[in-house]
């Protein structure tokens, strides 16, 4: 092979052109490594099956960050083109929560598949809240199906299992 030592100095590969490295595999160690580009660039695997992995391994209070400055309605777009998005957070505890959070702007989501089970919000042992809270009048909780019903079912054996006020 070809060894390139810099010792504690550094190492320069300087062109106009392009730099072209090809190998059975390539692997780059360092203490930090950083990759800047100045123009549109990409990291890509090809061939099927094959996966990519971006891990923060170790533990700690390490973090993984994907950030853009984009301005534009999808600055960050988290696309699955044959298959589907997992977000799981495996081995939280209380207070270690999936938030998602919009600064001055909407969270919309919406399905286009034609089930009965379209959106599902689910809790496998605690309760789950819908609050508007600081809300005027006007901007209130719509419950809305056209074209189908409205079902409220609770199996709690209690005199106000289903309760309905207004105030």
């Amino acid at each position: 092979g070809v060894n390139i030592v810099g010792n504690a100095a550094e190492v320069d590969i300087t062109t106009t052109g392009t730099v072209d490295i090809n190998s059975a595999a390539f692997d780059v160690d360092g203490s930090a490594v950083t990759i800047d580009g100045t123009d549109d660039s990409s990291i890509t695997v090809t061939g099927s099956g094959k996966d990519l992995s971006l891990v923060v391994a170790g533990g700690g209070s390490q973090q993984l960050t994907l950030q853009s400055a984009g301005t534009g309605n999808n600055a960050m777009d988290l696309l699955a083109s044959a298959g589907g998005i997992d977000i799981r957070a495996t081995g939280a505890a209380a207070g270690e929560d999936i938030d998602i959070t919009a600064t001055g702007s909407s969270v919309n989501i919406t399905s286009t598949e034609n089930a009965a089970d379209s959106i599902v919000l689910s809790s496998s042992v605690g309760g789950i809240d819908i609050t508007a809270a600081g809300a005027s009048a006007g901007e209130d909780i719509d419950i809305t199906a056209t074209g189908s019903s409205i079902n409220l079912t609770s199996t709690e054996n209690a005199a106000n299992a289903i309760y309905l006020r207004a105030n």
